[in-house]
C-alpha cells in the first residue's frame, strides 16, 4: 500500500476534506465549522503537505478513498481499478461504519 494511504487525517482533517469533496468554497466551509476563512486556508494547506497534493480535486480523492471499504482501497492500490459489480453506492453500504458526515 502506498504511504498516501497509511496516514490517517485528523478529525477536523476529515471534516475539511468531505466540505471540500462536496464542492464548497471556503467561505461557506468557514461558515460551516465556525472558523475563519485564514484557518481554513491553513487547514487545506496542511492537508496539502501532509499527503503531498497539489490541488482540491486531489483532496476530494484522497478523502472517497478513506471513505472507501477497505477491500476497495486495497484493489486501488494494487492498480486493479474499481470492480465493475460494485456500484459506489453499494461499496458504502457494504461499510456503513464509515462516516460519510459528522454528526
Amino acid at each position: 500500500m502506498s504511504p498516501e494511504y497509511s496516514i490517517t487525517p485528523t478529525p477536523r482533517e476529515r471534516q475539511l476534506m468531505m466540505l471540500i469533496a462536496r464542492g464548497m468554497q471556503n467561505k461557506n466551509i468557514a461558515f460551516e465549522l465556525k472558523i475563519s476563512e485564514n484557518t481554513v486556508r491553513a487547514h487545506i494547506g496542511n492537508i496539502m503537505r501532509k499527503y503531498r497534493l497539489q490541488n482540491r480535486t486531489q483532496i476530494a480523492i484522497i478523502f472517497a478513498l478513506h471513505a472507501a471499504t477497505p477491500s476497495l482501497r486495497r484493489d486501488l492500490a494494487n492498480g486493479g481499478g474499481y470492480p465493475v459489480a460494485v456500484k459506489p453506492a453499494q461499496a458504502l453500504a457494504q461499510n456503513p461504519q464509515v462516516e460519510i458526515a459528522p454528526k
